[in-house]
């Protein structure tokens, strides 16, 4: 399995460092989901963006611009759908956690195959900053008792839009389903073929 400290993860971000705070936060004041729900995403939480390790990323990766800071918690294991946003998104894992990524360049007449989804570990602690349009889900878990992960995106983003039109599923929310998800059952654009990809410890 790759890493996030390997070449290859250039192609979709930059690893920007370990955050003890952010870790701290995570597991003292965000709750975990019921196994049965899988996850748990909170788009934005207030008391997190007080935080001082916030704030510098919120300067130095957003520019002061408008920002959300909240987390995905939960048991996942699968790839399920890729989603892209038009901005940064930074994540901080505060377990051990995989994120299977892709890129743009990825996608081939609206579709992508799940074998061009390359699994990238993340430490607890480390954070990493996804660029622009890099293709994306829930993370994976690494151990038995689930992951957090914080996510920082530009303000608005994944609220919902009153009518979703093919990819676009909310606000700067492009998301590709494989035809075995929830997402797809809900109604979402199924882009995704080949293999629904398990990631397992």
């Amino acid at each position: 399995m790759l890493n996030v400290h390997d070449p290859e993860f250039r192609a979709y971000g930059r690893y920007i460092g370990k955050f003890p705070e952010i870790t701290y936060y995570l597991k003292a004041h965000s709750p975990m989901p019921k196994k049965e729900d899988v996850n748990l995403y909170v788009r934005d939480d207030p008391d997190f963006r007080e935080l001082a390790e916030i704030k510098t990323l919120h300067e130095v990766v957003f520019g002061l611009g408008p920002i959300q800071a909240g987390y995905c918690n939960g048991y996942n294991s699968k790839l399920n759908c890729l989603e892209a946003h038009g901005c940064p998104e930074v994540n901080v894992a505060g377990e051990d956690l995989v994120l299977l990524l892709a890129t743009r360049d990825d996608i081939c007449e609206g579709e992508i195959d799940s074998s061009k989804v390359k699994p990238f570990l993340v430490k607890k602690g480390e954070g990493i900053v996804l660029l622009p349009f890099t293709l994306h889900f829930s993370p994976c878990a690494q151990q038995e008792d689930g992951f957090r992960c914080a996510v920082l995106l530009s303000a608005g983003t994944n609220e919902d839009i009153p009518c979703p039109k093919g990819a676009l599923w909310k606000t700067n929310k492009w998301l590709f389903a494989h035809p075995e998800s929830k997402q797809a059952k809900l109604g979402a654009y199924v882009g995704i073929t080949g293999e629904n990809i398990e990631v397992k410890w």
